[in-house]
C-alpha cells in the first residue's frame, strides 16, 4: 500500500532540480532563469502533488521566491527551503 502524501521519486526529482537550478540562477542574479524555473516548479507541484500540506508549502514558497525577485539571495533561500520541504 503507498503513503497517499508520498512524492513519487520522479515527481521528486523533477522539483528537486527546478528548485535547485531557480536557488542557483536567482544567488547568480539570473533573473529569468530562476522566474522560469520557479513557474515551472509551481506547475509541476500544482499538477503532480497529492493536495495537502506538502503541495501548498511548495506553491507558496515558489509563489514567495518569484516575490522575492530580484533579491537574488532572498529567493535563493525561498527556493532552497522549498526543496527542503518537498524532502520531507
Amino acid at each position: 500500500m503507498t503513503d497517499p502524501d508520498e512524492v513519487p521519486h520522479d515527481v521528486r526529482a523533477s522539483l528537486e532540480q527546478l528548485l535547485a537550478a531557480a536557488a542557483t540562477a536567482a544567488a547568480e542574479g539570473d533573473e529569468p532563469t530562476a522566474r522560469a524555473a520557479l513557474d515551472t516548479a509551481e506547475t509541476v507541484a500544482t499538477n503532480k502533488l497529492p493536495a495537502g500540506e506538502r503541495r501548498d508549502r511548495v506553491r507558496w514558497g515558489c509563489a514567495a521566491a518569484l516575490d522575492a525577485l530580484p533579491n537574488g539571495d532572498l529567493a535563493a533561500a525561498y527556493a532552497t527551503a522549498t526543496a527542503d520541504a518537498v524532502a520531507e
